[in-house]
């Protein structure tokens, strides 16, 4: 994707973030416990091999960090920004 149509849709996509690059989008999610987040965790991975697409996820106490790429596109697609809004709407 073109780096002005990543912006276009990413307004659609509060709090995720784009990087200078244009090649990633990530969203750090806040929860009141480790395992709350794991949980998270486990249900955007339901998600993520419905779509066959698969995030880079950091999970901390309090927090899960999701990146979003389509590595063999080398960049953006239309499957990163489905991802996040499936993420999103799983997101307490």
């Amino acid at each position: 994707m073109k780096a002005s149509e990543v912006k276009k849709r990413l307004k659609n996509y509060p709090d995720w973030t784009v990087n200078a690059a244009t090649t990633q989008i990530a969203k750090t999610y806040s929860f009141p416990s480790f395992v709350a987040g794991l949980a998270f965790v486990a249900k955007i991975a339901v998600h993520a091999e419905i779509l066959g697409h698969h995030p880079d996820v950091e999970l901390s106490y309090g927090k899960v960090k999701v990146r979003l790429s389509t590595h063999d596109a080398k960049g953006l697609t239309p499957l990163d920004f489905e991802l996040a809004e499936r993420i999103d709407s799983i997101a307490p």
